[in-house]
């Protein structure tokens, strides 16, 4: 089984896709139905529109589209395709796998990212990402009472590496205590919130409010989520749980662990950067894995699937 794995946000550059969309007209395709959606060219944004978590949001999401589009358009090998996504990127799976189509999945981007915003100002916080220590110390330490319900593990990104968030003040004195505690390194992350918390909890109603506008469909393979580390269940309540996504943490290390386990043999990232590629080489040390941005990366995936 191969696993189609999408991208998050932050490693969004100008330029990205440009390449891609003029060698490949599914590419273009997406490209254009996200321009109608975002009135705008997300083919030629510049640094300071990819700053905005609106426009790097919604360009994240359409690269990773437009990536897998030409994949497709390339000639998949016959094989089963499982969906994951990290954060965001698990709203590029919901449409790769068919659940929703590019402009419904842009358009509820959109309205994510606005909600988020608004939550974000109206309830600030941080997050950093945790290096060197296991997930149980760091989650004992979160437990103390000068931390508990103000800071939280939100993202398992892979053994070692755990990313927190939540109240400013409170943030910053917990990454001190974890380094007191052995932790390598603790890096403040540069984002305006504190993402996958209750911090975002005033957006979820309005996102499920939304959602609910939308008309999903059953995937079309395997969907793997963030919050339970395993394939979403048929009949899922979709609006609620995207709601209740915003709000809690993203289980990645869990989830490439339980697509492996069900027999996937190859991981093919899509969107900008090989972040997701590096935390899967962690997990599952040996594993094949390849990412698609572009023309060059996506021959090379397309050569390792097919030797």
């Amino acid at each position: 089984m191969i696993a189609c794995i999408f991208a998050g946000q932050g490693s969004q550059s100008v330029g990205m896709g440009q390449k891609l969309a003029a060698s490949s007209a599914a590419a273009r395709k997406i490209y254009a139905d996200a321009a109608e959606v975002a009135g705008i060219d997300l083919l030629n944004l510049d640094e300071s529109q990819l700053s905005q978590t609106r426009f790097a949001q919604l360009a994240i999401v359409t690269l990773s589209l437009a990536a897998f589009a030409a994949f497709r358009e390339a000639g998949t090998p016959g094989k089963d395709l499982a969906f994951a996504g990290f954060s965001l990127g698990e709203y590029s799976a919901l449409s790769a796998a068919g659940v929703l189509d590019t402009a419904a999945v842009l358009r509820l981007v959109e309205e994510r990212s606005r909600l988020m915003q608004l939550a974000a100002e109206a309830n600030p916080g941080s997050m950093y990402a945790i290096l060197g220590l296991d997930d149980v110390k760091v989650e004992a330490i979160l437990a103390q009472p000068e931390f508990a319900g103000q800071v939280y593990p939100v993202n398992y990104n892979c053994p070692g590496q755990l990313v927190i968030a939540g109240a400013e003040v409170e943030t910053a004195a917990a990454a001190d205590a974890l380094k007191a505690a052995g932790a390598k390194r603790a890096l403040k992350l540069n984002v305006n919130g504190a993402f996958h918390t209750r911090f975002m909890s005033d957006a979820a109603p309005g996102l499920a409010t939304y959602a609910k506008t939308l008309d999903f469909n059953p995937p079309e393979g395997a969907l793997y989520s963030n919050r339970t580390g395993a394939a979403v269940p048929a009949g899922i309540d979709w609006p609620d749980y995207l709601a209740d996504h915003l709000c809690n943490a993203v289980l990645w290390t869990r989830e490439v662990e339980a697509l492996a386990a069900a027999g996937t043999t190859t991981f093919i990232e899509f969107g900008p950067g090989k972040v997701l590629s590096g935390l899967v080489k962690k997990i599952l040390p040996g594993i094949t894995i390849a990412n698609v941005e572009d023309p060059d990366s996506l021959a090379a995936a397309l050569a390792i699937l097919r030797a």
